[in-house]
Protein backbone atom coordinates (compact mmCIF):
# COMPACT_ATOMS: atom_id res chain seq x y z
CA UNK A 1 0.00 0.00 0.00
CA UNK A 2 1.44 3.40 -0.89
CA UNK A 3 2.45 5.64 1.97
CA UNK A 4 -0.62 7.78 2.66
CA UNK A 5 -1.60 9.83 5.64
CA UNK A 6 -4.81 10.64 7.43
CA UNK A 7 -5.86 13.76 9.29
CA UNK A 8 -5.89 13.78 13.09
CA UNK A 9 -9.63 14.46 13.02
CA UNK A 10 -10.14 11.09 11.28
CA UNK A 11 -8.13 9.37 14.02
CA UNK A 12 -10.22 11.20 16.60
CA UNK A 13 -13.40 10.10 14.81
CA UNK A 14 -12.34 6.45 14.99
CA UNK A 15 -11.36 6.88 18.65
CA UNK A 16 -14.76 8.44 19.38
CA UNK A 17 -16.59 5.55 17.70
CA UNK A 18 -14.45 2.96 19.49
CA UNK A 19 -15.08 4.69 22.82
CA UNK A 20 -18.83 4.59 22.19
CA UNK A 21 -18.80 0.93 21.29
CA UNK A 22 -15.63 -1.00 22.04
CA UNK A 23 -15.92 -3.66 19.34
CA UNK A 24 -13.67 -5.04 16.63
CA UNK A 25 -13.99 -4.63 12.89
CA UNK A 26 -16.52 -5.10 11.19
CA UNK A 27 -18.83 -4.16 14.09
CA UNK A 28 -16.79 -0.98 14.54
CA UNK A 29 -17.59 -0.15 10.91
CA UNK A 30 -21.30 -0.34 11.78
CA UNK A 31 -20.75 2.12 14.62
CA UNK A 32 -18.70 4.43 12.39
CA UNK A 33 -21.49 4.44 9.81
CA UNK A 34 -24.09 5.14 12.51
CA UNK A 35 -22.06 8.05 13.87
CA UNK A 36 -21.40 9.44 10.37
CA UNK A 37 -25.00 9.09 9.22
CA UNK A 38 -26.20 10.99 12.29
CA UNK A 39 -23.25 13.42 12.27
CA UNK A 40 -22.64 12.72 15.96
CA UNK A 41 -18.95 13.63 15.88
CA UNK A 42 -18.32 17.32 15.22
CA UNK A 43 -21.12 17.30 12.64
CA UNK A 44 -19.05 15.16 10.26
CA UNK A 45 -20.92 13.00 7.77
CA UNK A 46 -19.78 10.65 5.03
CA UNK A 47 -18.66 13.38 2.64
CA UNK A 48 -16.67 15.31 5.21
CA UNK A 49 -14.97 12.15 6.43
CA UNK A 50 -14.03 11.17 2.88
CA UNK A 51 -12.50 14.63 2.37
CA UNK A 52 -10.19 14.12 5.38
CA UNK A 53 -9.11 10.67 4.26
CA UNK A 54 -11.59 8.31 5.88
CA UNK A 55 -13.72 6.68 3.17
CA UNK A 56 -16.61 4.56 4.48
CA UNK A 57 -17.72 3.41 1.01
CA UNK A 58 -17.04 -0.10 -0.30
CA UNK A 59 -14.13 1.11 -2.40
CA UNK A 60 -12.45 2.62 0.67
CA UNK A 61 -13.04 -0.19 3.15
CA UNK A 62 -9.66 -1.90 2.89
CA UNK A 63 -7.75 1.24 3.80
CA UNK A 64 -10.35 2.33 6.37
CA UNK A 65 -10.24 -1.05 8.11
CA UNK A 66 -6.43 -0.91 8.26
CA UNK A 67 -6.53 2.56 9.77
CA UNK A 68 -9.28 1.64 12.24
CA UNK A 69 -7.42 -1.51 13.31
CA UNK A 70 -4.24 0.49 13.91
CA UNK A 71 -6.06 3.17 15.90
CA UNK A 72 -7.95 0.67 18.07
CA UNK A 73 -4.82 -1.42 18.63
CA UNK A 74 -3.05 1.68 19.92
CA UNK A 75 -6.03 2.56 22.12
CA UNK A 76 -6.20 -0.94 23.63
CA UNK A 77 -2.49 -1.10 24.40
CA UNK A 78 -2.37 2.45 25.72
CA UNK A 79 0.51 3.40 23.43
CA UNK A 80 0.47 6.87 21.98
CA UNK A 81 2.23 6.26 18.69
CA UNK A 82 -0.57 8.10 16.93
CA UNK A 83 1.23 11.27 16.01
CA UNK A 84 -0.52 14.58 16.30
CA UNK A 85 -1.72 15.63 12.89
CA UNK A 86 -1.04 12.58 10.76
CA UNK A 87 -1.01 8.81 10.91
CA UNK A 88 0.81 6.85 8.24
CA UNK A 89 -1.55 4.15 7.02
CA UNK A 90 0.28 0.88 6.83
Amino acid sequence: MPDESIAQVAIDFISFCFSRRSVEWPLLYDEMCYVASNKLYRGLGYGELREIGLDLTLSGLVRTSQIANEVTREMRTGHRRLREGLLAAS
